[in-house]
């Protein structure tokens, strides 16, 4: 059978994208593709890489930090994951430093590192150590 979905977005909504979106472009080093400012509609399309978007938007459901934040965990694979991990230890909150993952074997070591963003919402990095 072949897949009815033609791309994939990663949304994130918050209480205010302007202070949000400075983590993703100066930490995480995504470009801003676009900025949208209509009524009801107000964000920032972040470059993931060539496939994949990240949309910040204001949602005027959202308070605050994230109360759940374990129950998504966007990965982000990476030739390094010391390297990347090192950019973000001293600006968000580290939940896990860079280890193998369970599924790491000694032909196909596999490392990973979980941190939030500074609203808490949970990331991984995962790849080369």
């Amino acid at each position: 059978m072949v897949s009815q979905f033609t791309s994939y977005r990663i949304l994130i909504f918050t209480e205010n994208p302007d202070k949000l979106m400075p983590f993703y472009r100066d930490v995480l080093e995504m470009e801003v593709e676009k900025k949208l400012d209509i009524p009801n509609d107000y964000g920032y399309m972040m470059i993931v890489n060539d496939y994949l978007r990240l949309w910040i938007g204001r949602h005027s459901e959202v308070k605050g930090k994230s109360t759940d934040p374990f129950r998504h965990i966007f990965n982000l694979y990476v030739e390094s994951v010391s390297a990347w991990y090192e950019k973000v230890k001293n600006k968000s909150t580290v939940i896990a430093e860079p280890q193998l993952t369970p599924f790491a074997t000694p032909e196909n070591e596999v490392y990973v590192c979980t941190f939030q963003d500074p609203e808490g919402n949970c990331w991984q990095f995962m790849g080369g150590k």
